[in-house]
């Protein structure tokens, strides 16, 4: 290299996003977006539309901070979508949206704080539908629940289970949409008031006619108000369920066991018929076992096992793919992992968390509009894309190209610098 000339042509560096852009502006959704969150102040010069996919671009291009919107703005002048607004005006506008938190101060004294909006967590789901990602009337969808925890040192956050302080939002996904959010401060056990959560989640899916055929969940949910509830809100459910006392009888006085395989380990499963948690019925618990290190036997079950449970009303399922199909559910703990990095959600801007709980249901938009993005690249047929690849790849393989516009004979065109053939996609 011997020399450097600069060129003040206003070429980007992100000439994918054009493209992406142009097909979110043509399918209606930023129109849509403002009708289903609500319009701001006729003197805003920035809409929550533009919000939402200012930050879906930053997300794309690997910005990690609302603060990388004034590099984005910068870099991507001029180009099909051009509304993005300064740090500061996406802290006003989430003051805009957010929601008293609630605290309730439980019998042993702690006390607990909830942030939500029904408001948020119904246009969560409608955009799924709005997009097609998920279809009305339609059986066979799994609902995964899970809570996270999200360490950070907010003013307001308090110390989890983990230890740190944070946020422990509990996250209901449908493959990798989110479909409801509910934020808890750090101090609060995902088992609290978890059958109120999920009865306000079925809820909203039954208004947009989003029928769960199986739902899973870990072992905050063996609850005996969760058991009743999923019971009747979906066709099949699987708890989790850990070692304790009274399951250790039950498994103790099995004689058959079967031997299988699975993740190319030799299991040792059976069922039961019980009532969990004290519930009014009796479900299957598939059960689990595996010799304790220490070999000493358990007077209880009178044995030297330790025992792991599956708790369902699928009876159709054989143990195996009982087993199989929860442990499925792994996958639900990737797309929290997906949200919390891909969608930064280890970054939240803001102060409080009512705020910063604005920012998650706004991140969470931008997490499906990634998933229909992925959608329409796949059915270009787009060179090197498939539905399982994380922002990172997408950006990498399709966003990042040199473009420009030009005008000719009254037409703006833009120029792309590559040999990869690039097209308007098709929506």
């Amino acid at each position: 290299m011997d020399k450097v000339k600069q060129s003040t042509k206003n070429v980007t560096a992100y000439g994918g996003l054009n493209f992406i852009y142009d097909a979110i502006s043509r399918s209606g959704i930023s129109v849509w977006l403002d009708q289903q969150i609500g319009y701001r102040s006729a003197l805003a010069q920035y809409s929550y539309s533009d919000i939402v996919l200012s930050l879906f671009g930053n997300t794309l291009v690997q910005g990690s901070f609302v603060a990388d919107l004034q590099i984005l703005k910068a870099r991507y002048a001029d180009q099909v979508f051009h509304m993005i607004p300064s740090p500061d005006t996406v802290e006003y506008a989430c003051q805009e949206l957010k929601q008293a938190t609630i605290v309730k101060t439980a019998s042993s004294g702690v006390v607990h704080e909830l942030n939500y909006s029904d408001r948020f967590n119904e246009t969560l789901v409608a955009l799924a539908v709005k997009t097609k990602l998920l279809k009305p009337d339609t059986m066979g969808y799994t609902m995964d629940f899970d809570n996270v925890v999200i360490e950070n040192q907010k003013q307001d956050a308090k110390i989890s289970y983990k230890k740190v302080k944070g946020y422990h939002p509990n996250i209901a996904f449908i493959d990798r949409l989110p479909v409801h959010i509910e934020n808890h401060n750090g101090n609060t056990p995902a088992k609290y008031q978890q059958a109120e959560t999920l009865e306000r989640c079925f809820d909203n899916l039954d208004k947009h006619h989003i029928k769960i055929e199986h739902f899973r969940a870990d072992s905050a949910s063996y609850q005996k108000n969760v058991f009743d509830l999923v019971a009747k809100r979906a066709k099949y459910f699987y708890i989790r369920m850990m070692d304790f006392e009274d399951i250790r009888v039950q498994c103790g006085k099995i004689t058959d066991w079967e031997k299988v395989k699975i993740n190319h380990q030799d299991k040792e499963v059976a069922s039961i018929d019980y009532s969990p948690a004290k519930s009014e019925s009796t479900y299957r618990i598939v059960v689990t076992r595996h010799k304790r290190e220490d070999r000493q036997i358990d007077l209880l079950s009178g044995s030297a096992y330790t025992y792991q449970g599956i708790v369902t009303n699928n009876y159709e399922k054989s143990e195996q793919e009982v087993i199989e199909f929860y442990n499925g559910r792994g996958d639900s703990e990737k797309s929290n992992c997906y949200l919390l990095n891909d969608f930064n959600l280890h970054h939240l801007p803001f102060p409080d968390m009512d705020t910063n709980t604005v920012y998650i249901y706004l991140m969470a938009m931008c997490a499906t509009l990634f998933e229909w993005t992925k959608t329409i690249l796949v059915d270009n047929k787009v060179k090197g894309i498939n539905i399982g690849m994380r922002t990172k790849a997408i950006c990498f393989h399709y966003i990042t190209v040199a473009a420009t516009f030009i005008n000719h004979a009254r037409q703006k065109i833009i120029t792309v610098f590559s040999e990869q053939p690039y097209a308007i996609l098709r929506i």
